[in-house]
């Protein structure tokens, strides 16, 4: 078995759906994507990649709009307006994995080989963190090392803090095709549909 199938198989999946979609405005959560809504895809991907489990956190207005498989556990976030932290809290409140990654819902093009490529390169001690055109991007990989810190965040900008704070503990990663790519607003939306995307 490949190291990271085998990793990923003890990592959790914490999916960060609470947001407010204030540069898209409108919910990026049910923005449709290949007959999908970004929040399916999200889940579908999660699932397929072979998580030990995945996990939504959510507002629970929006989870009222979802049909998520059986077997993925929601977390409601009840005070998203206290920012990121709140979802990241909540999360690792309730992953029962060995390690966590954060996945954002606004990256459409992402696929359960680039989740296990993340995953291989983690254990107990690294955050993994890859980029796309030269920036850090989302989704994040926390070994367990980092639980009790993530569980202390506040304010809006999630495990980023944690993150910076351990850069000698980095592994990173560049992704050279377009799955990392955030979709934030009405333009880039639009050109999911106009240009012909490559994922390798």
């Amino acid at each position: 078995m490949q190291r990271g199938v085998c990793l990923i198989s003890h990592t959790s999946a914490v999916i960060m759906a609470s947001g407010f979609s204030r540069r898209m405005q409108q919910n990026k959560l049910f923005l449709i994507y290949k007959k999908q809504t970004f929040i399916e895809r999200t889940v579908e991907t999660a699932q397929k990649a072979g998580f030990f489990e995945v996990i939504v956190v959510i507002r629970p207005e929006d989870y009222k709009k979802c049909n998520f498989p059986d077997n993925v556990r929601v977390v409601f976030n009840r005070q998203s307006n206290l920012g990121q932290s709140m979802s990241v809290r909540l999360g690792i409140m309730n992953v029962r994995g060995d390690h966590v990654m954060f996945l954002p819902i606004d990256q459409p093009l992402l696929t359960a080989k680039g989740l296990q490529k993340i995953a291989n390169f983690g254990d107990k001690k690294t955050i993994v963190v890859h980029f796309y055109d030269k920036n850090p991007r989302g989704p994040v990989f926390f070994g367990k090392y980092y639980f009790k810190e993530l569980m202390q965040v506040t304010g809006d900008t999630g495990g980023r803090s944690v993150r910076d704070r351990h850069k000698k503990n980095w592994v990173c990663l560049e992704f050279y095709d377009e799955q990392l790519k955030d979709i934030d607003t009405q333009r880039e939306y639009a050109q999911l549909f106009s240009k012909k995307i490559e994922i390798k």
